[in-house]
């Protein structure tokens, strides 16, 4: 079951938590809030320092997807944010994170931001798996054999976890980081395209420019998985971005001669 986010504000933390981030920081002269999915605060904040991305969660779930970021980003670090300090204090853990003087990635078609993502999941792709990821992506798409790997995945692209600065793509929120086969990204990448607007055909060659894709039986076997999760995701909450995601699943398996059972 999802949990709510609460959307704290920065006045609204505890105290003490405020005490223990401006140890870091210096005085807090600002707060813009931002959203976030798995999280309890998320806001850039005015520091005398300089700005800093900070996210804090003080339920148990949220606070161990941020424990797991927290432990994943050090391995990362040419392709996501820089990770400037952690906080466990309240209840809370509390992340803080070099700001990003970026925009969120445009995912249409025609984008000049698409080779810029396909770099970054190409660099993705070259990371040794961190020893304390042991969950697997399979587990999301009904234990799928196929997606059983020992390469680190983010799991999670889609616009807003993707920030252009630059003439780089970095890679933000690794709240799922797990492990699995290292084709599971770029397909994974590539039906986010799909759902930006690219044709089924459009967004698969984009993902055969990257040296890990997988094509034939593995791809079919993803593809209804997808769709049995998007379709599951869609059935227990059915907002309207996950239905028109659902929709592309189908789509997408219909395209390969693949219709779901």
């Amino acid at each position: 079951m999802t949990m709510p986010v609460a959307n704290i504000d920065w006045d609204g933390l505890p105290y003490g938590l405020q005490r223990a981030v401006r140890e870091h920081t210096g005085r807090v002269t600002g707060s813009r809030p931002d959203k976030g999915q798995r999280s309890d605060f998320n806001a850039t904040l005015e520091t005398a320092s300089g700005l800093v991305f900070a996210k804090g969660a003080y339920q148990p779930l949220f606070a161990a997807s941020l424990r797991n970021e927290a432990a994943t980003v050090a391995w990362v670090s040419r392709i996501a944010p820089r990770l400037l300090w952690r906080i466990d204090v309240e209840g809370w853990v509390m992340l803080g994170f070099e700001h990003v003087n970026g925009r969120h990635a445009d995912y249409r078609p025609g984008s000049p931001d698409l080779p810029l993502l396909a770099n970054a999941v190409a660099q993705l792709s070259k990371v040794p798996l961190p020893d304390h990821v042991s969950k697997g992506v399979e587990r999301h798409f009904g234990g799928l054999g196929a997606m059983v790997g020992n390469r680190l995945l983010h799991t999670d692209l889609h616009q807003e976890n993707v920030l252009i600065s630059g003439d780089r793509a970095v890679l933000v929120d690794w709240a799922w980081a797990c492990k699995g086969a290292a084709w599971v990204e770029p397909a994974m990448a590539a039906f986010r395209l799909m759902v930006a607007g690219h044709s089924i055909d459009e967004a698969e060659d984009w993902g055969r420019g990257l040296a890990t894709w997988q094509d034939g039986t593995v791809l079919d076997k993803f593809v209804i998985a997808n769709y049995r999760s998007w379709r599951q995701a869609a059935d227990h909450d059915p907002r309207d971005w996950k239905l028109r995601a659902a929709d592309m699943a189908h789509r997408w398996s219909l395209h390969r001669n693949m219709p779901p059972r």
